[in-house]
């Protein structure tokens, strides 16, 4: 899973891993320490170190766009399929991929049978029934405790844009929930994420 330490790689980690696959996640040095206790191997989060799984992966989700997938498709061995859950960031203009966007996963969708783009809306749009069968199965596991997904805080409608700035950062590490119409409780065992106004 590249990209291990984001709040999607996360998830991964943790689905896979209670499928019983064995767990290869990239991220920095600073997550090693959390993806080993969940059960995962961890590897630095650079394309050259990921070159150095070159050829021996089943299955690689790539959550980053790194290197514009180029070190996830070396890591796959001859039967391996990649999986590519983001779109090229919209600051990357220099990229052939960024320009094309989504007709970029189209056409690998078509031509490319070992590579397929997961987007979780146009999932939901193309087979409701589906997305639904899909989320329902995540809400049983959570509910026997079977995955703990990484809530790192709640806020209010009004501080999502300064919440998206503290993302983009790299902050917080894990899930902000946002509570639009709700009073913020500050009893509950979620943290708050304070954003100033």
């Amino acid at each position: 899973i590249i990209g291990g330490s984001n709040p999607v790689g996360q998830a991964l980690v943790e689905l896979a891993l209670k499928e019983g696959a064995n767990v290869t996640a990239t991220a920095p040095e600073s997550h090693r320490e959390y993806l080993e206790k969940l059960g995962a191997i961890w590897f630095p989060e650079q394309p050259k170190k990921i070159y150095k799984l070159s050829g021996t992966m089943d299955l690689v989700v790539d959550t980053l766009f790194l290197d514009e997938y180029k070190s996830s498709y070396q890591a796959l061995n001859s039967h391996g399929k990649l999986v590519c859950t983001t779109n090229p960031p919209i600051r990357d203009h220099g990229s052939i991929f960024a320009r094309m966007g989504r007709s970029w996963f189209r056409f690998i969708d078509t031509f490319l049978p070992n590579i397929s783009y997961y987007d979780v809306h146009k999932s939901f749009q193309d087979d409701p029934l589906n997305f639904e069968h899909e989320f329902r199965y995540l809400l049983v596991k959570l509910r026997n405790k079977e995955i703990n997904p990484k809530i790192s805080g709640r806020i209010a409608l009004n501080q999502v844009p300064k919440a998206q700035t503290m993302v983009e950062r790299g902050l917080p590490n894990g899930t902000v929930v946002v509570l639009p119409w709700e009073k913020l409780d500050m009893t509950q065992n979620i943290p708050v994420i304070h954003v100033r106004d």
